[in-house]
């Protein structure tokens, strides 16, 4: 699941772009990632559509993190699939399948250029998204409307063609440094989209939320996400 997660140039372009406003798209990205740090938890609604040619699929729910690395996707579309960890294990759950993927998150696997596949917390994938990705304001005049709010809009663009996102598209809200939406496109066109709502932050959180315990008919794939 390349989006999550995901959760979004020309080599050696990296454009400190000023404006009226003042700000460089390298302070509004620091003050995103250090937002995230200082984030002990929080919940949101989320929506997820992708693109693939001429299919279209639509997905929503409701988001949880917990710091560190805890998180939890609660599907309503479709309703009962789930995503859960305890920043350990992964739990992938697919009702209509009655199967549940099993991902041990400590497992030392490494991509091609040596970097490790799966990281403990959402900041540290944040700080690694920002160097993966060259990033550079999409328009001049920052932040901009989009749906009637203000947004720094952000063009990602990967470092080197590794397979997966080529290029995203993040807003960020002006006000609270939050990110509200990724649109995300691989090389064959396809597009990912979520936009994330109704954030409620430093709330308090039970631990049994990012704990999963699969039913005895329910069938278990393990470490699905990587190949031995």
């Amino acid at each position: 699941m390349r989006w999550t997660g995901l959760l979004f140039l020309l080599p050696g372009l990296l454009l400190a772009q000023e404006h009226s406003w003042g700000y460089s798209h390298a302070d509004v990205a620091r003050k995103v990632q250090e937002k995230f740090k200082s984030l002990k938890s929080y919940t949101a609604q989320f929506a997820l559509t992708t693109v693939d040619g001429g299919r279209k699929k639509e997905m929503s729910g409701t988001s949880y993190y917990q710091n560190p690395g805890k998180v939890r996707f609660a599907f309503d579309r479709p309703a009962g699939d789930l995503i859960v960890s305890d920043g350990r294990l992964m739990w992938i759950y697919i009702k209509s399948l009655n199967a549940a993927g099993k991902q041990d998150l400590r497992i030392k696997k490494t991509d091609e250029n040596g970097r490790a596949i799966f990281l403990d917390v959402t900041d540290q994938g944040l700080v690694r998204l920002f160097k993966k990705y060259h990033y550079f304001f999409d328009t001049t005049e920052q932040p901009r409307k989009v749906d009637g709010k203000d947004y720094f809009v952000f063009i990602l663009e990967q470092r080197e063609k590794i397979g997966g996102y080529e290029k995203i598209r993040l807003f960020v809200d002006a006000s609270s440094y939050l990110i509200y939406r990724a649109i995300a496109e691989d090389a064959y066109g396809k597009t990912s989209t979520i936009t994330l709502t109704d954030y409620n932050l430093d709330v308090s959180l039970e631990g049994s939320l990012f704990q999963f315990k699969p039913d005895e008919k329910v069938r278990i794939i393990n470490n699905p996400l990587v190949n031995d």
